[in-house]
């Protein structure tokens, strides 16, 4: 078990020499502000958040930063962004509802550092997330301003437990391909489970409700109602009817014929046990597939990856009243819970299963620590700032690295960002496998 301290003594790691601009001002930009200064030296006058929100008022006031009141849309987002950034700015950027691509792209072409936790398309539509990756990856060149894609705790860290997983469980492995064939890995879940607690439960009434949740709740219930996605491994059956490859270049990253909200599978978390859940589309799902996929025989070896999560209770509560595909209501109360909690916590990691192992690797992190460690945080939001500013910190001591994802990062450098925020780091051998198996 692996612990690290909780303190404001943190050294600083990176300089800013220009301005940051952090779109959004929900939870994770609630997490990140207070961690920013202990690693990264910028003064605050050169620091401004935007969203559409009024409340981000409050939040820039009590850091000393300023705020710009815009809802950034297709039609206004390259005049905003000419406003407030030019070259060798940076922006982070933890909205939801604000086209990453399009984003990314500017920031490409103006010479912007960009950071962003997960590939967002506009409000009001939607992608599939396989070839919304395959869009920001096709030019990867360096050389470029960095643009470190889809890095907050998962996807992100997660890819990093997965690596330092791999070292523990296979020490001689030549590189990440071989550990994983040495182990005779079949199986990556991405495995969560959310048991934060509130003090008054959170009442939901179908068709004009209330959806809570630890981190954004407009969020998960968007990621309930999508497709389901996954990398489909070659030794497993043929797919269901219906599942498809939304992308001709990975046949293997599959859109299934149902949503998240209906497609459910067993998972296992060391406090936890075993407990049902949701799959749910995410980024990290193609990115460690390809990760683990040797290059010679890429098809031959690469395993299922998906990501697997129990909510927390708030959320399950109000789960079933959401619809099967499509849209979540958009009349309804989407609250993040915070000073409601009053207890619990979240276990987030890679679950490794296969022929000769059973291991899952991630972090524990309770509420009291997480509110001990940072204020405006709840377990979940903190574990997500800390996948952030190990990436933003990464992106400053690599300015020109061009578009990346947590795959092409130096996991022991993130991790030494990331670690003091992250609770317990365990690793644990378990003999479970999912029914049926």
């Amino acid at each position: 078990m692996l612990r690290g301290p909780m303190n404001d003594s943190q050294p600083i790691h990176a300089v800013l020499p220009g301005r940051l601009l952090v779109i959004g001002t929900g939870c994770v930009a609630q997490a990140l502000l207070p961690l920013l200064w202990r690693h990264v030296a910028v003064p605050r006058e050169r620091v401004a958040l935007l969203g559409p929100d009024p409340r981000g008022a409050s939040l820039a006031h009590r850091h000393g930063v300023a705020f710009h009141r815009c809802r950034l849309t297709p039609a206004n987002y390259t005049a905003e962004l000419s406003r407030h950034l030019q070259e060798g700015d940076l922006l982070v950027n933890l909205a939801l509802g604000v086209g990453s691509l399009d984003v990314l792209g500017w920031c490409q072409a103006h010479g912007v550092i960009y950071v962003d936790s997960n590939l967002e398309p506009w409000a009001g539509q939607s992608h599939s997330l396989a070839v919304a990756r395959a869009h920001a990856l096709a030019d990867r060149a360096k050389g470029q301003a960095t643009a470190v894609i889809a890095h907050g705790a998962n996807p992100g860290l997660v890819s990093h437990f997965l690596k330092e997983a791999l070292e523990r469980l296979a020490p001689q492995a030549a590189n990440v391909p071989d550990a994983g064939r040495r182990l005779g890995l079949q199986v990556v879940q991405i495995s969560e489970r959310d048991d934060h607690r509130s003090i008054a439960p959170v009442a939901l009434a179908s068709g004009g409700g209330r959806f809570a949740n630890t981190w954004s709740a407009r969020g998960l219930a968007g990621e309930l109602c999508a497709a389901a996605e996954l990398a489909w491994g070659r030794h497993e059956p043929p797919p269901p009817a219906g599942a498809a490859a939304p992308s001709p270049h990975r046949p293997w990253a599959l859109r299934w014929p149902t949503s998240g909200r209906v497609t459910r599978v067993r998972t296992w978390t060391p406090s936890g046990g075993e407990c049902a859940g949701y799959l749910l589309a995410h980024h990290e799902a193609f990115s460690l597939a390809e990760l683990l996929a040797p290059q010679d025989h890429p098809d031959d070896a690469r395993p299922t990856v998906f990501y697997g999560v129990r909510p927390c209770p708030a959320a399950l509560a109000g789960i079933d009243a959401l619809p099967s595909i499509g849209p979540p209501p958009p009349d309804w109360h989407y609250s993040v819970l915070t000073n409601e909690l009053s207890e619990g916590g979240i276990e987030l990691g890679v679950l490794l299963l296969g022929d000769r192992v059973g291991h899952w690797y991630g972090s524990r992190l309770s509420l009291a620590e997480a509110r001990r460690c940072a204020p405006d945080n709840n377990a979940t939001s903190l574990q997500v700032a800390a996948g952030v500013l190990g990436a933003l910190v990464w992106a400053l001591e690599n300015p020109r690295a061009g578009v990346v994802e947590a795959e092409d990062l130096d996991h022991h450098r993130v991790m030494t960002i990331a670690r003091p925020y992250l609770g317990d780091l365990i690793g644990i051998d378990t003999p479970w496998r999912p029914p049926g198996a």
